[in-house]
C-alpha cells in the first residue's frame, strides 16, 4: 500500500507542463477532426479530456466587440485554425500530424482560396521559440521522401495565402492569439470525401456544450457563405454581416488575449442568440489539461498494482 501511495504521489508530481498552440491548413473542420484523433492516439485522451476547438488567428485587427467571427474574420486578416494544449514532449508528434494534413505542397481543400485558409502554426514566442525547430524537424521523414521541406516564416499578420507554395506562417500566440469560433463550427462534418464523420464525433458538440468547454462568443448565431457573400442570422433576422460601427481594434492587447482563451468564462452579454448567451461561471471548466493528464497517469499506475 505504501508503494501504491508513493507511486500516486510520483504520478501527481510528474504532471507535465503543457503549451497552448494552434494549427491551420485550409478549412478548420477537417483539421479539428484530425487533431481530435491525435489527442486520442498520441495522448490517450478521451472525450472528457479533448481540447481541440476551431477558431481564428493571425490577423492584426478585431471587430468592434473585440473579437472576430465567421462574418468578418477574412476582412480582419485572420485564418482558420484549431487550438489546443499539449505536453511539451508531444509537440513533435502533433507537428507530424500537422504535416499529414498536406497533399504535396497544398492543403487538401484546394478549392478554398485566399488568405483565410493559409497554412499557419501558432506557438508562444513565434519563430523565437524552440518549439518551432521541434515542429520543423517533425517533417524530416516526409522531406526525405519527397525531396523538399516546407519553409517556416514569421507571420506579420494579414499574411497572403500559401496555396501552391511550400510555406507555413508561424505566429507568436502572445501577439496573435487564438479566438474561438462560433459553436456551430465545432465538430462539424467536412465537405471533402470521407468528411461525413460518425455520430460519436459530432456528439462531442453536446458534450463540450454541457460541460461549458466552449466559450460563448459575441458572434451572430449562424452565418452561411453563398452567392450573395456571407449572410449572418442574428435574433432571427437574416442580414448581411454589417461593418463594425466603430473602427476595428488592434490585436494583441492583454484584454483581448484573455478574451481569446477558450478556458476563460465570457462577460455577460445581452444579445438573444445562443452564441451570445452568458454562461454560468460559478463552477470551473471540467476536463482541464492538468486534471486529464493526471487521471491518465493515475490509471496507469493503478494497473500495476491491481
Amino acid at each position: 500500500m505504501r508503494r501504491f501511495v508513493a507511486a500516486l504521489l510520483l504520478a501527481a508530481a510528474s504532471a507535465e507542463e503543457e503549451v497552448r498552440i494552434y494549427f491551420g491548413c485550409g478549412c478548420f473542420w477537417h483539421v479539428q477532426h484530425e487533431l481530435i484523433k491525435g489527442e486520442s492516439t498520441i495522448l490517450g485522451r478521451t472525450a472528457s479530456c479533448y481540447q481541440s476547438l476551431t477558431g481564428y488567428a493571425g490577423g492584426t485587427q478585431l471587430n468592434a466587440k473585440g473579437h472576430t467571427c465567421y462574418g468578418d474574420y477574412t476582412g480582419l486578416g485572420h485564418t482558420e485554425v484549431v487550438g489546443l494544449s499539449v505536453p511539451n514532449s508531444s509537440v513533435a508528434a502533433f507537428g507530424a500530424e500537422f504535416w499529414k494534413l498536406f497533399v504535396g505542397q497544398d492543403r487538401v481543400d484546394t478549392m478554398d482560396r485566399g488568405p483565410a485558409y493559409r497554412a499557419a502554426i501558432g506557438v508562444p514566442g513565434g519563430m523565437a521559440s524552440e518549439l518551432v525547430a521541434v515542429i520543423n524537424r517533425s517533417q524530416a521523414s516526409r522531406a526525405a521522401r519527397d525531396g523538399w521541406w516546407f519553409r517556416l516564416e514569421a507571420g506579420e499578420g494579414n499574411d497572403p495565402d500559401t496555396l501552391g507554395k511550400p510555406l507555413v506562417w508561424v505566429y507568436d500566440t502572445n501577439k496573435y492569439p487564438f479566438y474561438q469560433a462560433e459553436r456551430y463550427h465545432q465538430f462539424h462534418d467536412d465537405f471533402l470525401p470521407g468528411g461525413d464523420y460518425d455520430a460519436t464525433y459530432n456528439q462531442l458538440y453536446s458534450l463540450f456544450d454541457s460541460e461549458e468547454r466552449m466559450k460563448a462568443t459575441s458572434c451572430p448565431k449562424e452565418c452561411v457563405n453563398n452567392y450573395l457573400g456571407v449572410q449572418c442570422i442574428d435574433n432571427k433576422a437574416s442580414v448581411p454581416s454589417p461593418a463594425p460601427s466603430t473602427p476595428p481594434t488592434t490585436v494583441g492587447s492583454q484584454d483581448q488575449a484573455i478574451a481569446a482563451s477558450p478556458l476563460t468564462s465570457p462577460s455577460p452579454t445581452t444579445s438573444g442568440s445562443k452564441d451570445d448567451q452568458p454562461r454560468n461561471t460559478s463552477r470551473p471548466v471540467s476536463g482541464t489539461p492538468s486534471q486529464c493528464v493526471l487521471l491518465v497517469k493515475l490509471l496507469l499506475v493503478a494497473k500495476l498494482f491491481f
